[in-house]
């Protein structure tokens, strides 16, 4: 407290303050309920991504079971056909058209694999703003 801070206060020691007739009491009061409110807000929240993330664990549960050994079947045949490209030379031509065959189809569900988790990466961070 500076001086003319103390000296104000002697001053006007027996000087009534209006301001303080229930406003620390209200301002208390209106604080509390405010921070009651987004401690529910919070936990509305969090409710809310966790029955999220459960449809989405759902729903990729759900795909990978319907098409999960489909698609690593098809993986490991471009991968086959890639390391056969790759390794074998009998013919130039031939070897390029396999590679870029087996390099197209990979290459397709990589980037379909990429764009599910470029979405996903959004969805997130839209739920977080």
């Amino acid at each position: 407290m500076t001086d003319f801070d103390a000296l104000l206060k002697r001053s006007f020691a027996e000087a009534h303050e209006p301001a303080d007739d229930g406003f620390v009491v209200n301002v208390t009061h209106s604080v509390a309920q405010r921070e009651a409110g987004l401690k529910v807000r919070g936990y509305m929240q969090l409710g809310a991504v966790t029955i999220g993330a459960a449809a989405v664990s759902w729903g990729l549960y759900t795909l990978v079971g319907a098409f999960g050994q489909e698609i690593m079947a098809s993986v490991g045949l471009e991968i086959a056909r890639a390391h056969a490209a790759v390794s074998a030379q009998p013919d130039a031509g031939a070897a390029a058209q396999n590679f870029l065959q087996s390099m197209g189809a990979g290459l397709t569900q990589i980037l379909l694999l990429t764009g599910v988790l470029a979405g996903g990466a959004v969805a997130y961070r839209a739920s977080q703003d």
